[in-house]
């Protein structure tokens, strides 16, 4: 399936990717939008054991954000909502800070709830942490429901954990995420 680790990256970015694409040459207004901007919290369920453990769990990873300054599309903000199945493989925070080259990173469903109170689902979107940067995590998938169905998205992300989180005696259990570059469906 793919490294919890990914999971983690994955909730952050799943977050800000529902929005996104830039107006067109001239003036018109694009068909897809692009988002500048994009916030939130993703969580391990339960959270990941500290650098040093051997431990690895078997979890969950939800994200719960915002995305704005969106242009195109007809939409100019939007809530974010992210889930993953249970991990197959297990991960800690070693893990998620030497992610396996060969992960295929995580993979969950995004909802995204536009600003007009329409909604857009991606149910294949993954989360991938960027090889030499694991707190930067690459987001992609495509939208399979509502608003802008058939449509890709994409994204990149940056995380940041708690003071002390992965240190001895302080699992992870939450990250902050922000958006790197906007989020495009197109």
């Amino acid at each position: 399936m793919r490294k919890f680790a990914g999971v983690l990256f994955a909730a952050a970015l799943a977050l800000p990717a529902g929005a996104f694409l830039a107006s067109s040459p001239g003036g018109a207004a694009a068909a897809t939008p692009t988002c500048k901007t994009a916030a939130g919290t993703a969580t391990f369920n339960p959270a990941l054991p500290p650098l040093g453990s051997t431990t690895k769990v078997k979890g969950t990873l939800s994200a719960v954000g915002t995305v704005g300054k969106c242009t195109g599309g007809g939409v100019a903000s939007g809530k974010t909502k992210f889930t993953s199945p249970k991990s197959t493989t297990g991960a800690n925070c070693t893990t998620l800070a030497a992610p396996a080259p060969n992960s295929k990173g995580t993979v969950g469903t995004i909802v995204i709830t536009w600003n007009n109170n329409k909604t857009s689902t991606a149910k294949v979107f993954t989360i991938k942490q960027v090889t030499g940067s694991p707190t930067h995590a690459n987001t992609t998938g495509k939208i399979t429901a509502g608003l802008f169905k058939g449509k890709s998205i994409s994204g990149q992300v940056a995380y940041t954990l708690p003071k002390g989180a992965c240190s001895k005696g302080h699992p992870l259990k939450t990250v902050k995420y922000s958006a790197l570059k906007p989020f495009a469906i197109k």
